[in-house]
């Protein structure tokens, strides 16, 4: 069971004091315990953070995320070590921070024959969220046939410097402490040990047994007659999942040799392959109305009837025919309208969201305009003086729009449009801006 509440200290990870779950990241924790050449007990505590729950920050040419983790040793009520370690996490492309791909590193402590507590605090410098963990550090002993089991997504040769501290000699062992394997990525799960064989059994052949069940029912099996030439020895054993379906799954690796035997359990998830979901806004209502700045009309009878999972289908679909149709790649679309968004919300919001009025509409479709020219309606027209702009664009359409602050409280309307179907002039727009306007100024 001692490998099953690996997982449970996965999962137990909380807010410090009374902070709240907004306040929290997750971090994904997997100790496993080893013996070294002296037969002292080495702890590796693998931890694995998702990109999407750090906060990068554009700098020197990248984007980077800064962790620090405060870690320590406590024995009895004493705390007899303490060390803060700082990792810079960099990436090079800003979408990796809205992608699957995650963070993973090594700390490695040295177990005596006392138990302890290890206590690890972890902060984002950026976004200020924290995340605790916890372990009773207890060594191994001279009973023990096996290690704790290490489950890895991928083991390959590899003598380059990456992921360093993961390698065994020059083959690369990449864990994956969140315990989540997508079987697109990876073709198999494998499970790595050691193997502690007595002195007077050394060399006498015993029995492996990897086992794999789903809902109670063997779904993978293996039997291997071992003979262990020497105390302590490497073991790595695949489970292919190309057959298995998406889920969750326990399992057990037994070592039979003489008359002990010894027996460490595991637990793994299975996901679908994933389609990725392209928004702008959380709320898909909200993308839907966005959507629709670049699309037109469309009937919102059938948008009300669908599930959430339909909605953000459809976004997704809708978004990649629009930045195909322009021939762009649709997360640099979307990064081009999110900033678009941002800025309307800056500088165009009165009463409601900058992104809802018609001067945000407008940025968000055609992005800054080429040329604006401001001025104030005449005294022929049928209400006092009003502010309005005149936005040109020197595309292929030429558009002209011009914007009238009637109410006189920043929120502009657009009454006049020229070379845009998308939108529409109030035939009266005279009537605001009075008889005598040079409507010269709307050419373009």
């Amino acid at each position: 069971m001692k490998n099953i509440r690996a997982l449970l200290l996965c999962l137990a990870l909380t807010g410090l004091g009374a902070a709240a779950a907004a306040e929290t990241f997750t971090m994904h924790v997997a100790p496993q315990r080893f013996l070294n050449k002296d037969n002292s007990t080495i702890l590796n505590v693998d931890y694995q953070i998702p990109y999407g729950n750090l906060w990068f920050l554009a700098q020197k040419g990248g984007y980077f995320a800064e962790l620090d983790l405060q870690v320590e040793v406590v024995v009895g009520d004493s705390v007899v070590y303490s060390q803060t370690y700082r990792d810079n996490i960099g990436i090079s492309d800003k979408n990796d921070s809205r992608s699957n791909k995650s963070y993973l590193n090594r700390l490695t402590f040295s177990l005596n024959s006392e138990p302890w507590l290890l206590r690890v605090s972890a902060k984002d410098l950026n976004s200020r969220k924290t995340a605790n963990w916890t372990y009773q550090a207890e060594p191994l002993g001279a009973q023990d046939l096996l290690s704790d089991l290490e489950l890895c997504s991928f083991v390959r040769p590899d003598s380059s410097s990456y992921l360093q501290r993961f390698h065994r000699g020059n083959v690369l062992y990449q864990t994956q402490p969140s315990l989540i394997f997508d079987k697109t990525e990876s073709e198999d799960l494998t499970i790595y040990f050691e193997t502690y064989a007595p002195a007077d059994l050394a060399g006498d052949t015993g029995l492996l047994v990897l086992t794999v069940e789903k809902d109670s029912v063997m779904v993978f099996d293996r039997f291997l007659d071992y003979a262990p030439l020497s105390h302590n020895e490497g073991i790595s054993l695949r489970i292919p999942l190309e057959k298995l379906s998406p889920g969750k799954y326990t399992g057990s690796v037994e070592f039979q040799l003489g008359e002990q035997s010894q027996e460490r359990e595991f637990i793994f998830f299975l996901t679908e392959p994933k389609q990725e979901q392209f928004f702008v806004f959380p709320d898909p209502d909200d993308d839907f109305k966005l959507l629709k700045y670049f699309t037109g009309a469309t009937s919102t009878a059938d948008w009300k009837t669908y599930d959430l999972e339909t909605k953000r289908r459809y976004l997704s679909q809708s978004w990649k025919a629009l930045a195909a149709a322009g021939a762009m790649n649709t997360q640099t679309l979307l990064d081009q309208i999110r900033e678009r968004v941002d800025y309307a919300n800056s500088y165009y919001s009165h009463f409601e969201q900058g992104w809802t009025s018609d001067m945000g509409r407008i940025h968000i479709r055609q992005g800054k305009p080429d040329e604006i020219e401001k001025g104030t309606s005449s005294d022929e027209a049928r209400f006092v003086r009003k502010d309005y702009q005149i936005w040109k664009y020197q595309g292929r359409q030429k558009a002209v729009y011009l914007f009238l602050d009637m109410q006189m409280n920043g929120n502009s309307r657009l009454i006049y449009v020229e070379g845009d179907q998308r939108e529409s002039s109030n035939p009266d727009y005279l009537y605001y801006l009075g008889d005598d306007f040079d409507t010269s100024k709307l050419y373009n």
